[in-house]
């Protein structure tokens, strides 16, 4: 099964996303946490070791992995729960990791992303909504929001639950028999 949260920034969709990843493990297996985020100031910091003390009560088994997300499959198992957190950190990685801006990650974010759901019982896949504005920026900012939003859709399109986290409420937009059914909400 593959679950997608997406929200804006500290909307509580890391929190669900555990708490998610969590509840489908009870039948057993291991829990798997792809943490992404690369820390770039004080504030990243700051973010990653609060994520670090929030989930250390469900006792994930923690991946960092920036980039070439698709490398971490031969440590899966095929009963593992796998909570991806985030696909908008990947995409920042795979698209600002050279000195010259790479445009062209959609493809390799989304073969990574498909191996990894493959390869195990449930994928859960935390990303950013970061299009609400109306401001144009600039054509790097733009071409990141672009990516973002194909990869995303994507995502969507193959999961079989989707939602949205809005300060911790969730506004469920595919899959919400199977919340309940899972025992999730």
């Amino acid at each position: 099964m593959i679950i997608f949260i997406s929200g804006g920034s500290k909307s509580g969709k890391s929190k669900i996303a555990e708490l998610w990843s969590s509840k489908l493990n009870s039948k057993g297996g291991r829990l798997v946490y792809l943490a992404t985020m690369k820390p770039y100031d004080n504030e990243d910091l700051k973010r990653i070791e609060k994520h670090i003390e929030n989930r250390e009560k469900y006792n994930f088994i923690t991946y960092e992995i920036h980039n070439n997300i698709e490398n971490v499959v031969n440590n899966l198992n095929e009963d593992d729960t796998v909570l991806l957190d985030s696909v908008t950190s990947l995409v920042t990685n795979e698209m600002f990791s050279k000195e010259e801006v790479n445009f062209n990650v959609i493809d390799k974010i989304l073969k990574g992303i498909y191996e990894i759901s493959k390869s195990v019982k449930n994928l859960v896949v935390v990303s950013d909504y970061v299009f609400s504005d109306s401001i144009v920026y600039d054509k790097f900012t733009e071409g990141f929001r672009k990516n973002l939003g194909v990869i995303n859709r994507e995502i969507a399109i193959k999961s079989d639950i989707v939602c949205e986290s809005l300060y911790e409420n969730i506004i469920i937009y595919k899959g919400e028999e199977l919340l309940k059914y899972e025992k999730l909400i």
